[in-house]
């Protein structure tokens, strides 16, 4: 390590070695994700890992790094995907890199995706949910490569990651009740009422922090979703055109990181606590953490509490898609969550 100095000459030295610290690091990272996955480490194997993530890696036309950024780049000039999706093939590329940055894209099959899969799983620690994501995004490339005229080994659709159900929560009506009626400070406030929008409307953290009164049409707010572009018709109930116009239809503009703190807090005042356990799953191998209630809680959870009371209500299908602009069933059944409550009121009716 450099000796530290002062002036110009001690700031270049820190630069140095703060690099060298990364390295470093991402060296013991390297052999910690190659020891799991029951390799040797060698010279070569580390230096492939550390230039995949501090060198400007040469491609050949043929390889996967240099057909997806033609693949990101058509994309982007045709505008059809959101900014969001582009970062995340960004992020996919970037994962490629790490895992074999001079692939060809002749190479990729079954045995590529099994070991990019585990690649992932080791160093990324991505549990199935994310993992299944990430082989989406891939899948969704390969089928462009397909149709672009590049013969492909195909046998990489024979791999899949299975899937359980997400432990999402969702908020019961006594306690989106018991929301509506807290006693906050300014701050608070308006994160609280920024979530109940969300819960009397049914739409993502995107679109209903964003309502204006020039989408209101006939009593109802139609708008395109930012995410998929999707319209959504949204009638407007007495509580949630009771919260529009205490803002002047004019919402508090708020990131989704401040957002996710501080509605946290705000079901932590409200005595959301009972203890619940999220699960998650990499491969076989089942994790339980058992989380505080309010810890649980986000901005998609209002949503989910939309979608999940909409159908404890026996409202159809059809309209609670049609309100929150959701176009596969597959995909709504994912957010309707039964609670316990429920359960009980329905076996009553039976007996």
């Amino acid at each position: 390590m450099p000796k530290p100095k002062t002036g110009a000459a001690g700031f270049e030295l820190k630069q140095i070695t703060n690099q060298l610290n990364r390295i470093t690091e991402h060296l013991q990272v390297s052999i910690n994700a190659i020891n799991l996955e029951n390799k040797q480490v060698t010279r070569s194997e580390l230096k492939k890992r550390l230039d995949a993530k501090f060198k400007l890696v040469a491609v050949d036309n043929d390889s996967i790094i240099f057909i997806l950024d033609k693949y990101i780049h058509e994309k982007k000039t045709l505008g059809k995907y959101q900014s969001r999706t582009i970062e995340k093939y960004i992020t996919l590329k970037n994962k490629l890199i790490s895992f074999d940055a001079g692939a060809k894209i002749n190479e990729v099959n079954k045995d590529f995706i099994i070991g990019f899969l585990n690649h992932l799983r080791t160093v990324y620690l991505l549990t199935d949910i994310t993992l299944n994501r990430n082989l989406g995004f891939f899948k969704t490339f390969l089928k462009w490569c397909k149709n672009t005229g590049i013969v492909l080994d195909e046998s990489y659709n024979l791999v899949t990651v299975k899937t359980r159900d997400a432990d999402h929560v969702s908020l019961t009506k006594d306690q989106v009740q018991t929301l509506s009626e807290l006693k906050l400070n300014k701050t608070l406030d308006k994160y609280r009422d920024l979530f109940l929008i969300g819960c009397y409307s049914g739409q993502r953290f995107s679109d209903y922090t964003v309502f204006k009164k020039a989408d209101l049409i006939d009593n109802r707010i139609v708008k395109r979703a930012e995410k998929t572009q999707y319209k959504s018709y949204i009638p407007i109930s007495k509580k949630l055109n009771e919260l529009l116009e205490k803002w002047e239809w004019r919402l508090p503009e708020v990131s989704n990181q401040k957002f996710n703190k501080n509605i946290k807090e705000v079901c932590k005042i409200a005595g959301f606590n009972q203890d619940t356990t999220r699960t998650t799953f990499k491969g076989n191998k089942k994790m339980e953490v058992i989380k505080p209630f309010y810890d649980c809680v986000g901005s998609h959870t209002a949503r989910r509490t939309f979608i999940t009371l909409s159908a404890n209500a026996n409202v159809p299908d059809h309209i609670i898609m049609a309100i929150t602009g959701i176009r596969d069933s597959k995909t709504l059944k994912t957010y309707k969550k039964f609670q316990e409550q429920e359960l009980e009121k329905w076996v009553n009716t039976v007996f």
